[in-house]
């Protein structure tokens, strides 16, 4: 018997009933987008320390830049992980999604600051 053809009184076998469902899936586009966003400012970052190599707080840049990745890694790895989570997953993984973004708008105001 195939799924389709079974009585709606019975329970489906071919799902587990105590595995909760992935409701978040269309939500991709959206997680796409707030990585995108962060990987533009990080981009910008790259250009401007590329450009400007005697810049006199030089070093502080390059490791603004490089906590600026960190952050950026970071909402990349649970935009590609929230449309699939489930449950409580789903919530942390949110949460750290979203101090990602916070981290990256701490750094690039710094970044701001030194790069004038």
């Amino acid at each position: 018997m195939s799924e389709t053809n079974l009585p709606a009184t019975s329970q489906n076998p071919f799902k587990n009933p105590t595995y909760p469902q992935r409701t978040h899936v269309k939500e991709r586009a959206h997680w796409q987008g707030v990585l995108a966003a962060c990987e533009a400012k990080v981009a910008e970052a790259g250009r401007v320390l590329v450009a400007s190599p005697n810049h006199p707080r030089r070093a502080d840049l390059e490791r603004l830049y490089a906590q600026m990745l960190g952050a950026r890694d970071q909402v990349a790895d649970k935009a590609k992980r929230l449309p699939l989570e489930a449950g409580g997953l789903y919530h942390e993984d949110k949460e750290k999604l979203e101090e990602g973004v916070a981290a990256l708008a701490r750094v690039e105001a710094r970044w701001n600051e030194i790069k004038g």
